[in-house]
């Protein structure tokens, strides 16, 4: 990945007015759930060089790729990720003003032609429902961090944890299809206590379907990790509260909504690299806006370990339960096990991993008694030849096993396999 660094030195604002810009975009970010990316806000880095005369005030136009063209030095994209459905293109920017306030601009687009596209507000196409477009800004200021995330997600976005992972999100909202929203956070270390404190808010319905329902969600909460120093132990703590409401209701419905509070505790132990442990518990009820009586409980433990006996090998077992209690008096409950074996380099040539895992679903009411178990067994190993400097082999064998006591029907065994082949040209 290539990154694009600018330094800028002459600046003519004043140091109140670099620092306070953020606000207004903040505020009317998180209030108003259909305000598009202003330009003017993105290009303030730009034009701070050259620019000594009052700033017009800040229009709500779209954010266009034709502004980023070659002419603009600054947001000059990259491609980051280029398949079948589209590129992944990357601008960033990088300002230092006055040597303090130092925001960090992260763009991100999917589409066909970055020089042709729009952002998907403005163009009325079944492509828009493939777009992605991600804006972010984050500074660190005297050891806070802090930062906001726009992110606008098409309603048939194939994949969206690949893209996930290509464009680094970490919203306390999960990337996925026909979304749009923004998110704010800021943290602090002090001493051996991190603490952080974000506020999201998230709609679905992009398109504003009024034969469809739109789903508004407000989500804040408070973090705070623990680390001791003569143990090799750390906590994690974190409390969230979630809020769910329609915002577009179409004919003939009910107005839906939601309150959610969730409690979640961590425990991580390192003893080294021959072995590690993970404890973590979340408990989390909820309740309907508009009918309290209708609650739900859930909880969720999980214990995991790592052990090493040689450098070369890593066995990884795992246990979990998870538990839901409903209004009405039912309970439902999905204990799993699972354990893995990566063996690297044996011979020096090829790479074993085996996996098997189990788990059940049942509810106490008998409308659900199922079973599932997959198992799989796999072989890479690398190559080199004249014609491709770098390339990679990798085979696979699974077998999956499903077992329905209720439904006896939808049984089912089945046997997989798959061969992949990577190269470097």
């Amino acid at each position: 990945m290539v990154r694009l660094f600018i330094r800028i030195k002459e600046v003519s604002f004043k140091v109140r007015l670099c620092a306070l810009w953020l606000i207004p975009v903040f505020v009317i970010l998180c209030w108003n759930p259909y305000f598009p990316i202003p330009v003017n806000t993105v290009k303030a880095a730009e034009r701070s060089g050259n620019q000594c005369q009052k700033q017009p005030a800040v229009k709500n136009s779209q954010i266009n790729p034709s502004d980023f063209s070659a002419k603009d030095p600054l947001l000059q994209p990259v491609v980051i990720y280029n398949g079948p459905e589209g590129v992944l293109l990357k601008s960033h920017v990088k300002a230092d003003f006055f040597g303090t306030f130092k925001p960090e601009i992260d763009i991100f687009q999917k589409s066909c032609e970055f020089d042709q596209a729009c952002f998907p507000s403005n163009v009325a196409s079944n492509e828009s429902d493939k777009h992605l477009e991600i804006f972010r800004l984050k500074q660190n200021l005297n050891g806070f961090n802090y930062g906001v995330e726009y992110r606008y997600v098409g309603k048939n976005l194939n994949d969206p944890n690949h893209y996930k992972k290509k464009t680094e999100t970490k919203t306390k909202v999960d990337l996925q299809n026909d979304q749009q929203g923004v998110e704010i956070w800021g943290e602090k270390k002090i001493g051996a206590i991190g603490l952080k404190t974000f506020f999201s808010r998230f709609w679905d319905n992009v398109d504003r379907d009024p034969l469809h329902a739109q789903n508004l969600t407000n989500k804040y909460g408070l973090e705070m990790k623990y680390k001791i120093h003569s143990l090799p132990i750390n906590f994690f703590f974190s409390h969230s509260r979630e809020e769910s409401e329609d915002s577009i209701k179409p004919d003939n419905t009910d107005y839906q909504g939601k309150h959610k509070e969730t409690h979640a505790g961590f425990l991580y132990y390192c003893g080294g690299k021959a072995f590690n442990m993970t404890a973590s518990s979340k408990y989390s009820h909820s309740q309907e806006l508009f009918d309290t009586n209708k609650k739900t409980e859930s909880f969720w433990h999980r214990i995991s370990s790592s052990i090493r006996p040689a450098s070369n090998l890593t066995i990884t077992p795992t246990l979990s339960f998870g538990e839901y209690r409903y209004w009405y008096g039912e309970r439902k409950e999905n204990p799993s096990a699972s354990l893995s074996i990566n063996y690297r380099r044996i011979f020096n040539v090829v790479d074993l991993s085996l996996r098997g895992g189990y788990s059940k679903t049942r509810n106490t009411d008998g409308s659900q008694d199922a079973a599932i178990l997959d198992t799989s067994v796999g072989l890479s190993w690398d190559a080199t030849y004249s014609f491709f400097p770098k390339s990679s082999y990798s085979f696979e064998l699974g077998y999956d096993q499903y077992y329905d006591k209720i439904c006896r029907n939808s049984s089912y065994n089945a046997l997989s396999t798959s061969f992949k082949l990577k190269f470097q040209i």
